[in-house]
């Protein structure tokens, strides 16, 4: 398969920070259609992954087309949901105002988002159960609302690719099964869901592919064939705590 049969194809990536390798030498393809689970130890380069894929970093090397297109060309095409640390929750705006700025990739940045928007922008709140806080500011909201709005922002730009970086980091219960949900249908819709997860005994459940990285991409495939012990133990250069009992 080739183009815009793949949903991301990266080939011999390497991302530095001065004279450290985030990223080395890194070929990975993701298929259209897939929820895919990226997961590997702290510094392992995940949240650096999708930020090259976003045009955020600046590669010394290699290559990156989404659809079979350079990433400025099909930036519309895709969702970002980055980690909640990257946000300024102190920002004075409202749950509905930050939805509508998802709506930016259709609009431009000078048009103001009408009515179709806002009916937009409150679907995407009800499909993450927050359009009754539509007024509410942003920075009063729990960890877990304010992780569902950001979604919410995402799946308001009607995408088909969404990267998320870590959105269950520190959510309650229904806020994770709610997010799980969301992915489910996006999946369903066809979209190409692509996550930094950091529970592994979560994966097999939560999603059908994965990548295992460790600055190297260490194998990345169907879940069945590529979240083995032998490669978890690769990744995570040893004994790894937590090993979904699946694998045990």
């Amino acid at each position: 398969m080739i183009g815009e049969e793949w949903a991301i194809e990266v080939e011999d990536l390497t991302v530095m920070y001065g004279d450290r390798p985030a990223l080395w030498d890194v070929d990975w393809r993701v298929p259209r259609g897939v929820r895919m689970a990226v997961v590997g130890p702290n510094g392992a380069g995940k949240t650096t992954l999708l930020r090259a894929l976003m045009g955020l970093v600046r590669p010394v090397s290699g290559s990156i087309t989404l659809f079979g297109h350079p990433p400025a060309e099909v930036r519309r095409r895709v969702g970002y949901v980055p980690q909640r640390t990257a946000v300024d929750w102190d920002f004075p705006a409202t749950v509905l105002d930050v939805v509508l700025m998802g709506r930016y990739a259709h609009l431009g940045w000078f048009r103001r988002p009408g009515p179709a928007d806002r009916e937009r922008a409150l679907e995407a709140l009800a499909q993450v159960g927050m359009d009754h806080l539509a007024d509410r500011q942003i920075g009063e909201l729990s960890v877990g609302q304010q992780q569902r709005v950001f979604v919410a922002r995402a799946l308001a730009q009607d995408a088909d690719l969404y990267l998320m970086d870590e959105p269950f980091a520190g959510v309650d219960a229904v806020t994770e099964q709610a997010l799980v949900a969301v992915l489910q249908r996006l999946q369903e819709a066809g979209r190409t869901v692509v996550v930094v997860h950091h529970d592994l005994q979560t994966v097999p459940a939560y999603f059908d592919w994965v990548t295992l990285l460790n600055v190297r991409c260490v194998a990345s495939g169907p879940v069945a064939q590529a979240f083995t012990v032998e490669n978890l133990r690769r990744t995570y250069q040893g004994a790894v705590a937590g090993l979904p009992v699946a694998l045990l």
